[in-house]
């Protein structure tokens, strides 16, 4: 009887050491579910980084899922938000945010932010995930206005043809001049520049450097009927219509391919598709900071916020390391030099190793010299229904020069009443 209890204690023990090795050794990996987005290269260069983390890690597994460009992505994490099923991770547009933190799903992260990160990520791109006291996200991919001109069309044999705009007014100077049939078939088909339909901040430099803004100073909806709002997409338009320098009948994926072959000289553009354009524009492209407008330069920063949605607090902490690993000073100089997302960190902008591959490529310089002039977008809950009614009046404007002030008042009533509780 005493040999049988003895190696029943004797099993216990083996099997209690066991359980303490295989926590201490072989503990389960935190899995954790990354959802991204991105256009252009910039899917490959976050697939290199998930998969260098994963490479050295022995605690945490990450599953990165590419969920398209941004929109695609956006009803991808709608529906999984009615469902709660969200990622543990994701990429998510600043503007985005409210929806997730009103419906209790994104908590506040204050508390696993060090004084060190703090400090280091600029204040602007701060802003742009903190709501009241609260920070929701850690910023990721970075983009400001730059302002691009084909060397080619504006300088030749080595003396300049036209100068490089500075202000708006220039811009439509120069663009007159750049504005022709290049194949004396009585129909323009290289213009100046174009008009991007992305809503909201596409007139956004110009509304803000009249004092304008999209919603009423109370909160209780949008304001589109503004003197401001009227005058500056009277401006775009005016571009289009009066001064004749940018097509009104072109699409998006149109005036890609006329900026991909030469037809566009010169316009805003966001800094992320600096890599890709530099790599294969047939043409040499060079870029400049954004004109000002009534002596006045007010940017949008815009881009995509690393947020944790996880709740549980092992993996909480887990998606955090992760977070924090993602803007590291290396990855963030990574995803300038390969991308064109700005680098989040002072330290990275600082360093020898950013200083000396913008002296070597000094289009580089602009997009990081924008932030002195660039703020985030608003944010509301309901951001993306509100644009795209803002992106459809814009093409009505602008397509197919519908009166102004009759599509302001239209979508401010649709839009307004949309936002009624």
């Amino acid at each position: 009887m005493v040999k049988n209890e003895k190696m029943k204690m004797k099993k216990l023990c083996i099997a209690l050491i066991f359980m303490f090795l295989t926590n201490i050794g072989f503990a389960k990996k935190i899995e954790l579910s990354f959802w991204f987005s991105s256009g252009f290269n910039a899917k490959e260069c976050i697939m290199q980084m998930v998969d260098e983390y994963n490479s050295f890690q022995s605690n945490i597994k990450v599953k990165a899922v590419f969920q398209g460009l941004y929109e695609e992505m956006e009803v991808k994490m709608l529906t999984a938000a009615v469902t709660r099923q969200l990622p543990d991770v994701a990429q998510e547009k600043f503007e985005y945010l409210d929806l997730y933190i009103d419906e209790g799903l994104l908590l506040p992260i204050n508390g696993y932010i060090n004084a060190k990160d703090r400090e280091d990520i600029f204040d602007v791109m701060w802003s742009a995930v903190t709501r009241g006291e609260d920070i929701y996200g850690i910023p990721f991919c970075i983009n400001t206005y730059i302002f691009f001109y084909n060397e080619d069309l504006l300088i030749t044999n080595g003396s300049e043809a036209t100068s490089i705009p500075t202000t708006w007014e220039e811009v439509i100077e120069t663009g007159k001049k750049l504005t022709i049939d290049t194949d004396d078939d009585g129909i323009v088909d290289r213009y100046a520049m174009m008009f991007w339909q992305n809503g909201f901040e596409s007139y956004a430099p110009f509304l803000w450097a009249l004092g304008g803004h999209l919603f009423k100073e109370d909160g209780s909806g949008v304001d589109l009927t503004s003197v401001e709002t009227y005058q500056a997409i009277k401006f775009l338009r005016d571009i289009t219509y009066e001064h004749g320098i940018m097509p009104h009948d072109w699409t998006n994926f149109e005036g890609g391919q006329a900026f991909l072959s030469g037809k566009l000289a010169m316009g805003p553009f966001i800094s992320s598709g600096l890599v890709y354009f530099e790599n294969n524009l047939p043409w040499r492209l060079k870029i400049t900071s954004f004109p000002t407008f009534r002596g006045e330069k007010r940017l949008p920063l815009t881009g995509l916020a690393l947020v944790n949605f996880s709740k549980n607090k092992k993996k909480r902490n887990a998606a955090h390391e992760f977070i924090m690993w993602l803007v590291s000073k290396k990855n963030t100089i990574k995803l300038y030099k390969d991308v064109g997302y700005l680098p989040v960190r002072k330290s990275a902008v600082n360093s020898l190793d950013l200083k000396a591959f913008i002296t070597d490529n000094p289009n580089y310089s602009f997009p990081i010299d924008a932030l002195d002039y660039s703020q985030p977008l608003p944010s509301h809950r309901e951001y993306y229904k509100i644009n795209q009614m803002i992106v459809e009046m814009l093409e009505r404007i602008i397509l197919t020069d519908a009166d102004i002030m009759t599509e302001l008042e239209a979508t401010e009533k649709k839009i307004n009443l949309e936002l009624e509780p």
